[in-house]
């Protein structure tokens, strides 16, 4: 059982890593991006969402949309943050601070839950986190320029690290009660900041649209439910560790695409996010409780 989560963690990892790249290869407004993906994959998951109403009628609605409201501020601050961050600073500081999670997840994961992180866990953060460290430090650039924006991928890191330790406390009788919701309100409020801000909210171009459809269906449905799925049965920083490694698929996608040939650290960094990760789960010495 172990393992089917992790590969289903990786997975998650996976497809959360082709989010950057179709970002980058958008020209809709930030704000539009993060509310078209998720008002998307919420349309998507509809079916599954009445699928569990029927089947947990009893549960209450407001119980529901009490668990479900906080999460959708906290992903909707997150993917309108990071969108826009990634467009004010350089792309190294914004990957290098937004990688952060798992330094703030111990303090978030205690103040919330009251968990502690183990001694393997510890090491593993600090192996993965040595690469990232040194993949971004080779090309980051430090400037008035980019402060803000440095700023804003700082505040990203922390609203996804919250609702992922918020995630982890949510009790519903089924992922898919909540995760639809989650991702509807999340949407709507994007939505509401783009009418008004945006000039237009339209999508104009066949191009825009099989992008904002590839968002919802990979990084969001796949990539962040697999996540909420992971917080909810494996230990968080064990997540949070092993979601740094979204800047492998990303890397090479950027490569493949934008011919962004990664540096030659590029390697080393991946062997210790992978090393790191190993650490952690060789270090997990039961199955966690599924919450």
């Amino acid at each position: 059982m172990f393992t089917l989560r992790m590969l289903l963690l990786v997975m998650a990892v996976v497809a959360c890593g082709t989010a950057a790249p179709m970002i980058r290869a958008s020209s809709t407004a930030p704000v539009l991006v993060a509310a078209y993906r998720l008002l998307i994959a919420a349309l998507l998951l509809s079916p599954a969402y009445l699928r569990a109403r029927r089947r947990h009628p009893l549960y209450p609605p407001g119980d529901l949309c009490r668990q479900a409201a906080p999460a959708a501020v906290l992903l909707a601050l997150h993917f309108w943050s990071w969108n826009s961050g990634v467009h004010m600073t350089a792309i190294a500081n914004a990957s290098l601070i937004v990688n952060l999670v798992p330094v703030a997840m111990p303090f978030i994961i205690w103040f919330m839950l009251r968990e502690r992180i183990n001694r393997t866990e510890a090491i593993g953060t600090a192996v993965a986190l040595a690469g990232t460290f040194l993949l971004a430090m080779a090309d980051y650039h430090l400037s008035l320029r980019s402060f803000l924006g440095d700023i804003i991928c700082f505040g990203s890191m922390l609203t996804f690290a919250v609702y992922l330790a918020w995630n982890r406390r949510a009790h519903v009788p089924t992922i898919w009660l909540y995760v639809p919701l989650v991702y509807l309100f999340a949407g709507l409020l994007c939505l509401l900041v783009g009418l008004a801000t945006a000039d237009s909210i339209l999508i104009t171009s066949r191009r825009e649209a099989l992008l904002m459809i590839g968002l919802a269906l990979i990084p969001t449905i796949t990539g962040h439910t697999l996540l909420n799925v992971s917080m909810r049965s494996l230990p968080s920083q064990l997540v949070a560790i092993t979601n740094l490694g979204q800047f492998i698929p990303a890397g090479i996608l950027a490569w493949f695409i934008f011919h962004e040939a990664p540096t030659r650290l590029f390697p080393l960094a991946v062997a210790l996010v992978i090393g790191g990760a190993l650490t952690a789960i060789l270090g997990h010495r039961k199955a966690p409780s599924t919450h």
